[in-house]
């Protein structure tokens, strides 16, 4: 047995500092169902056991509320799970559960990432944005296939052209600018050149 000296509430989360020098990272809506008090002894390790045994229908919920949101790569829900101090095995029968039903995929995810990322940045920026969300490098192939070529330099240049007075016409800075967006060097200095030529001496002015 041990006994609680302190509890506070953070984040969702509430720890439970014991006298042992031991700490209880407890999801709230799991501890709500089983509070605590200063002072009070408890066996850790029986505790534990009743958060893994009444963590995953909360984990599910909070999961799904994640979800409610927007589309999000499984690597987002994961770790969102596992801020909130869910146990490893939850969140795996978590997980397997949303992915059965078809409620998380990262190749979903990817597709409307890059719909919603092209109108600004460049297919590197994107590729490594979903990278960082945890998609698998054929899940972003995949996504960023209809993304053509033809399709980024207009974009790229579409913003070229709105740069052009910003950088007072210079071809040189206003590429930076679309390479610092994603865009590769050569769709970049195209239509920096390209929307300069367009804006004529104005664009200096």
């Amino acid at each position: 047995m041990d006994q609680i000296t302190q509890i506070t509430r953070r984040g969702g989360v509430a720890t439970v500092s014991l006298l042992s020098g031991d700490e209880l990272k407890i999801p709230s809506a799991v501890y709500l169902e089983r509070r605590l008090r200063t002072g009070e002894r408890i066996d850790p390790e029986a505790y534990r056991a009743f958060m893994a045994q009444r963590g995953y229908p909360h984990a599910l919920e909070a999961a799904m509320k994640f979800l409610a949101l927007r589309e999000r790569s499984e690597k987002e829900v994961v770790s969102r799970l596992r801020r909130s101090c869910y146990g490893e095995e939850t969140i795996a029968r978590v997980m397997e559960t949303l992915t059965r039903h078809a409620l998380v995929s990262d190749g979903r995810f990817a597709e409307q990432w890059t719909d919603s990322r092209k109108k600004k940045y460049g297919r590197g920026r994107i590729a490594r944005e979903l990278r960082m969300k945890g998609v698998s490098e054929n899940e972003a192939r995949a996504a960023l296939a209809d993304f053509s070529g033809e399709e980024e330099y207009e974009r790229a240049y579409g913003q070229a052209v709105k740069m052009t007075r910003k950088f007072r016409g210079d071809a040189k800075k206003i590429a930076q600018a679309l390479v610092r967006r994603g865009y590769g060097w050569s769709v970049a200095g195209k239509a920096a050149e390209a929307a300069v030529k367009a804006a004529g001496p104005e664009a200096g002015s």
